[in-house]
């Protein structure tokens, strides 16, 4: 059985009613042992199905699921030209490494989005497992072609993590907040992060691959998994946002910011920085190579790096340096 017969088993699902085996192995073509075999498979990606006996299968919680198309009509169109790929895939190890494969085989371009319903290898800052549960999160990755150096783009996590808060905050939900360098929190508990990976030259050009990971529904995620307080949008709304609807906020946040930072850096953005940090002037904690200190936040620099006040003095650190947690 292929992924496409798959993919239409689930689609038969999400309209939440129960569902004979025989019922769905007669529209798919398929035996009731087949179907048995594959709704194993979707349980085991995360897709909260349940076996009712002498009556079938149903789903616990409606999916909807991603469409490229739907992504592209809700942007306006000085973004969507900007984005020749808006693909959406059944399952990958992650977005990013799948997009930096296509980006090293060269045949991606910039402006080339990927998005995924579940991720076998979701990963996050510093090796960290991202946890990615069919259906249950935005998982989004998109290649950026900068003309500048590595070095200038030192900052790039700043600028996404602004779009990201902008974006959670016209779906109407309020009180995002940033924690240096990548974290997305609302009410003090991670509701997003950032992968940010590179290729290219020190003089440029540079080829970004840009991975952003956002909570949506509750329900599809484990607390046993994750290591740190966690939330999702769905227990902000009474309605579930669409993960198409988030990916298209996001985007048009994204793209012109983007613009922004090759032209100017981090100028004009930092009064939005400062807006969002949840760690500054608050006491915290620094961890860089098995050693810890403490000491008060105090801002960005120009390029990103985070001040520290220790000892009386300002210390800066860099995003790939230290590990970071409140006091």
């Amino acid at each position: 059985m292929t992924t496409t017969i798959q993919q239409q088993l689930l689609q038969l699902l999400t309209d939440g009613e129960t569902h004979s085996g025989t019922a769905l192995g007669e529209q798919l073509g398929v035996g009731r042992a087949a179907v048995w075999k594959q709704i194993q498979a979707l349980q085991a990606m995360g897709v909260e199905i349940q076996s009712l006996p002498r009556q079938g299968y149903q789903i616990s919680h409606p999916i909807s699921l991603l469409d490229g198309s739907t992504i592209r009509s809700a942007l306006a169109t000085s973004i969507a030209e900007r984005l020749p790929v808006i693909e959406p895939l059944w399952s990958c190890d992650s977005t990013n490494s799948e997009l930096m494969r296509r980006l090293r085989g060269e045949y991606s371009s910039s402006g080339t989005v990927l998005l995924a319903e579940h991720q076998s290898g979701g990963r996050g800052r510093r090796g960290k497992q991202w946890v990615s549960p069919f259906g249950g999160s935005l998982y989004l990755s998109l290649q950026w072609r900068f003309s500048s150096g590595m070095m200038a783009l030192s900052g790039l996590g700043i600028v996404v993590g602004i779009a990201m808060a902008k974006a959670i905050e016209q779906l109407g939900i309020e009180g995002v907040m940033l924690k240096w360098p990548n974290d997305l929190h609302l009410n003090d508990k991670k509701l997003g992060g950032i992968l940010i990976e590179l290729e290219g030259e020190s003089e440029g050009p540079t080829d970004v691959v840009i991975g952003v990971g956002i909570n949506v529904a509750a329900n599809s995620l484990s607390s046993s998994e994750i290591d740190q307080p966690w939330t999702a949008l769905s227990e902000h709304q009474s309605v579930m946002p669409s993960r198409n609807q988030l990916a298209a906020l996001l985007l048009s946040q994204l793209i012109p910011r983007l613009d922004h930072f090759e032209q100017q850096g981090l100028g004009g953005l930092m009064s939005e920085w400062d807006a969002l940090d949840r760690i500054r002037d608050c006491p915290v904690w620094i961890d860089q190579e098995g050693a810890r200190e403490s000491g008060v936040a105090r801002g960005i620099t120009a390029i990103g790096a985070l001040q520290v006040e220790l000892n009386g003095g300002l210390c800066t650190y860099y995003s790939g340096d230290v590990s970071l947690r409140l006091r």
